[in-house]
C-alpha cells in the first residue's frame, strides 16, 4: 500500500484521482452521467467487516470476498464508479454507491454475500433509502480457526458410497468456548441435493457446523441481519418491517460433497439447538420449562422466514433443547418475535446533562440496549459525558418489551459497567436520564481525544475543487487482556469541509483513504481540533486535465 507523509499530499492525490477518473471516463459504468464535481456518487455505504479476535487475519484485499445479490444489485457501483463485479474488501472495509442514474424514490434493497477461505460465510442485508447520502454498517464475522469466546465450531467428514451415508452419522459441537450445543442427525441413504434440487454425486460429506451460545455479546453480534431484522417472514407469508427477536440459541449448518454445496436432502435431516438451563421464557417471566413453545427461524438469502414452532425437551446436563427437522441447509434460529403493534417510530433516548467536576473536557461511553429479562444486547451505541454541555443518544423502533439501558466506560470485554438502569415499556418513547455525577468522576481521564473539523479548497487557477474523501485510522482496542488493531472508518470530508471522530491531539496516527481497491495511508500530528487548508494549489498539468 502507498505510503504518504503529508496530509495536503495525500487529500490532492485522492481528490485529483476521482476527478482524473471522472473525466477520463475510465472505471466508470457506462449508465453513469459524468460531470466535473466533488463527488458524482450522492449516496455511499460503507461496510466494516469485523474478526474481533483477528483481525490483522483479514488485512489486505485478498481474505474476504463479497457478492451483491437481489434485483437492486445491478443498481450500486463500487466507489470508483465500476461495476460490483470490481468491488473488493480491504483490509475488512467495503465501499460501493448507489449507481446516480437508478436514483429512486422507493428504497433499494441488497444483499451482501461475504465468504472467506477461513470464514464462515454470513450474508449482511443492506437497504439505501431516498434521502440516505453515508449508510455505515458493521459486521462480526466468524473465524472458523478462532472463533470468538461462545462460538463452537466443527469441521466433519464422511465418506460416501455410491453418493450417500451407508449408515446414520451424527455432527456434534465441542463444549470449548460454548456452554450449549448443536446436534445434527442425517439418516442413511439420504441423497444430497443443491439449491436446484438436482442429486450431486462424490465421494466425501463435509460438513461445517457453528454453535452461538447467550453466553458473551460478541457471540450475540454475530446474529446475522441483527437482532432488529429490517424485516421478517411471518408463519402466514406475511413480510412484517417493524420487528425484534429474542434469541434463545442460534446455529449455522453447511454441507459440501466434493466441495459443491448441499442446499437440499431427499429425507429430512435433525437438528437440535441446546438452551441454557437457566434462560428466563419472556412470555411466562419463569425458567425456560419442558413443554415450553418457542419459534425457529431460518436464514435463507438475507431473510429471516418462520420455519415451525419447536418444543423444549431436557437436554445434556442442566440445559435444555429444541430438536426440529428440515429438508435444506440455512442458519437456524430458536426466537421469541416481536412486532410493532405499539405505535410505530417510538424511541429510547439516553441522556446525560453536563458534569462541570469531570476529570476532562469529556468521555468517551457506549451503552447497551438490552431485554431486561435476560439482558441479551439488542443494540449498542457510543455517546459523550462532557464538563461543558448536554449529550444524548438514541435508538428507533424499540422491541414491544420491557427493557433497560447498560452504560459502560471502554469498548469490549475491558469495559466497565457504570449504570444499569430500571426496566421500561418497549412501546413508549422513553428518555433515560443518567445525571448522578458520582457515576463518572472515578473514571480517569483520558488522552486529549477530539473531533477534528477541516476545511479544504484546491485551486487550478481561479477555479476551486471542493475534495470528497472518506477517513480511516489505525485503531487499537483490547479483548480479554490482548490487544489488537484494525483500520476503523473515523469521518469523512464532504464538499471541502469535514470531520475527524476522536483523533488523539499531539500524538502520531495512521491515516488512510481507499480507493479503487487500494489503500493510501500515511502518519499525521494534529495538533488542533480545527485545520484549515485554503490555499492548496493544484499542480498545473492536473488542472489541464481536468478542465
Amino acid at each position: 500500500m502507498k505510503k504518504i507523509n503529508n496530509i495536503k499530499t495525500l487529500i490532492a492525490l485522492t481528490c485529483m484521482t476521482i476527478f482524473a477518473l471522472s473525466c477520463d471516463f475510465k472505471g466508470i459504468t457506462e449508465d453513469v452521467d459524468i460531470v466535473i464535481a466533488n463527488n458524482i456518487l450522492t449516496q455511499e455505504a460503507l461496510i466494516s467487516v469485523v474478526d474481533i479476535t483477528n483481525p490483522q487475519n483479514i488485512e489486505g484485499n485478498n481474505k474476504l470476498t463479497v457478492e451483491l445479490i437481489g434485483a437492486d444489485a445491478s443498481k450500486f457501483v463500487t466507489d470508483a464508479g465500476e461495476n460490483t463485479s470490481k468491488l473488493k474488501v480491504v483490509d475488512g472495509n467495503i465501499a460501493l454507491a448507489v449507481n446516480p442514474n437508478y436514483a429512486s424514490t422507493e428504497p433499494l434493497k441488497v444483499l451482501l454475500k461475504i465468504s472467506g477461505d477461513d470464514y464462515l460465510t454470513t450474508t449482511i442485508p443492506l437497504v439505501m433509502f431516498p434521502e440516505d447520502s453515508l449508510v455505515t454498517k458493521s459486521i462480526n464475522i466468524v473465524n472458523k480457526l478462532n472463533p470468538v469466546q461462545g462460538v463452537d465450531f466443527i469441521e466433519d467428514s464422511k465418506t460416501l458410497s455410491s453418493n450417500t451415508l451407508t449408515t446414520n452419522h451424527t455432527i456434534t459441537t465441542t463444549n470449548t468456548k460454548a456452554t450449549t450445543k448443536t446436534e445434527v442427525k442425517i439418516e442413511s441413504g439420504t441423497i444430497f441435493q443443491d439449491a436446484d434440487g438436482k442429486n450431486i454425486s462424490g465421494g466425501t460429506l463435509k460438513s461445517e457446523v457453528a454453535h452461538f451460545s447467550l453466553d458473551t455479546p460478541e457471540s450475540l453480534a454475530s446474529f446475522p441481519g441483527g437482532l432488529t431484522p429490517n424485516s421478517v417472514i411471518d408463519k402466514d407469508g406475511n413480510d412484517i418491517e417493524d420487528s425484534a427477536f429474542l434469541s434463545a440459541g442460534f446455529t449455522s449448518v453447511d454441507m459440501f460433497v466434493d466441495g459443491k454445496e448441499i442446499k437440499n436432502f431427499s429425507k429430512p435431516i435433525e437438528i437440535g439447538i441446546e438452551i441454557p438451563g437457566n434462560y428466563i421464557n419472556p412470555e411466562t417471566g419463569k425458567n425456560i420449562a419442558i413443554g415450553d413453545k418457542i419459534p425457529i427461524w431460518s436464514y435463507d438469502d438475507g431473510q429471516w422466514g418462520y420455519h415451525k414452532v419447536g418444543t423444549v425437551s431436557m437436554g445434556t446436563g442442566n440445559n435444555y433443547k429444541i430438536v426440529f427437522t428440515t429438508t435444506h441447509l440455512s442458519w437456524y434460529n430458536l426466537d421469541f418475535h416481536y412486532w410493532g403493534v405499539c405505535n410505530y417510530g417510538r424511541k429510547v433516548t439516553v441522556s446525560i446533562p453536563k458534569v462541570p467536576s469531570l476529570s476532562s473536557d469529556e468521555l468517551n461511553l457506549s451503552y447497551e440496549l438490552v431485554y431486561a429479562s435476560n439482558d441479551q444486547v439488542i443494540a449498542s451505541r457510543s455517546m459523550k459525558v462532557s464538563k461543558t454541555r448536554d449529550n444524548a443518544s438514541g435508538y428507533k423502533n424499540t422491541p414491544n418489551q420491557s427493557l433497560k439501558i447498560k452504560l459502560y466506560s471502554g469498548t469490549y470485554s475491558d469495559k466497565t459497567l457504570l449504570y444499569t438502569s430500571a426496566p421500561f415499556n418497549g412501546c413508549n418513547s422513553n428518555t433515560v436520564t443518567i445525571s448522578d455525577a458520582n457515576i463518572f468522576n472515578s473514571i480517569p481521564a483520558p488522552p486529549q481525544i477530539k473531533t477534528v473539523r477541516i476545511q479544504f479548497k484546491a485551486k487550478c487557477g481561479d477555479k476551486i475543487l471542493n475534495p470528497y474523501l472518506r477517513l480511516y485510522r489505525y485503531d487499537s482496542y483490547t479483548y480479554y487482556g490482548r490487544t489488537y488493531s484494525r483500520w476503523r472508518y473515523v469521518g469523512r470530508i464532504y464538499n471541502g469541509k469535514g470531520y475527524i471522530y476522536r483523533a488523539k491531539i499531539g500524538v502520531s496516527q495512521k491515516y488512510a483513504v481507499y480507493f479503487a481497491g487500494k489503500r493510501y495511508e500515511y502518519d499525521y500530528t494534529f495538533d488542533s481540533d480545527n485545520i484549515v487548508i485554503g490555499d492548496f494549489q493544484v499542480p498545473g498539468d492536473l488542472c489541464s486535465r481536468l478542465f
